[in-house]
C-alpha cells in the first residue's frame, strides 16, 4: 500500500478548496501546514466577508477577488515555525511579500505556475522568485 505524501495531502487539500472559489476565470486554493504537518489554515480566491462574491472584472489584476494565500494566512492557527503553504497556482509577487512577512511560512509548493504578464514585461521579479530571495524553499510539483 503506498500512502501519499504530506505534500501530496496539502496540494489535494489546496485543490480541494479552490472548488469554493466562484471565480469563473482562476479557481485557486491554499492549505497551510505546520512543521508536524497539521492543517493550521486554508483559504480560496473570494470577496471580502458579506461582499456579492462575483468577480469585478474580468481584465487581469481586477477580479476584486482576495487571494487564497491571504485568506490561508488571515484564517491560520498558527503553531510556531516552519510551515509549509500549499497553492493551486504560484503566489504573485504581492502574496509572496505577505508570505515573506508572515515570518512562518519557510516552504511554498505550487502546483501551477502564475504569470503576471506586467511584472515580467517590466523585468521584475515574480512571486517565486521573491519568495527564494527571502530563504523560503520553493517547489513547483507539476500537476
Amino acid at each position: 500500500m503506498t500512502r501519499p505524501t504530506f505534500d501530496d495531502l496539502g496540494l489535494a487539500t489546496a485543490k480541494l478548496w479552490a472548488t469554493r472559489s466562484t471565480d469563473e476565470k482562476f479557481q485557486v486554493g491554499a492549505c497551510l501546514l505546520d512543521r508536524h504537518h497539521r492543517v493550521v489554515g486554508v483559504g480560496y480566491n473570494g470577496r471580502a466577508a458579506g461582499e456579492a462574491n462575483e468577480r469585478e472584472s474580468l481584465a487581469h489584476g481586477l477580479s476584486g477577488f482576495i487571494h487564497a494565500e491571504v485568506n490561508a494566512l488571515l484564517a491560520a492557527n498558527w503553531n510556531g515555525e516552519g510551515h509549509t503553504l500549499y497553492v493551486t497556482h504560484a503566489p504573485c509577487a504581492a502574496c509572496a511579500r505577505l508570505i515573506v512577512n508572515s515570518r512562518r511560512v519557510s516552504r511554498v509548493v505550487y502546483a501551477a505556475p502564475y504569470a503576471e504578464a506586467p511584472r515580467l514585461e517590466a523585468n521584475l521579479p515574480g512571486g517565486p522568485d521573491i519568495l527564494r530571495a527571502a530563504d523560503i524553499e520553493v517547489i513547483y510539483a507539476h500537476s
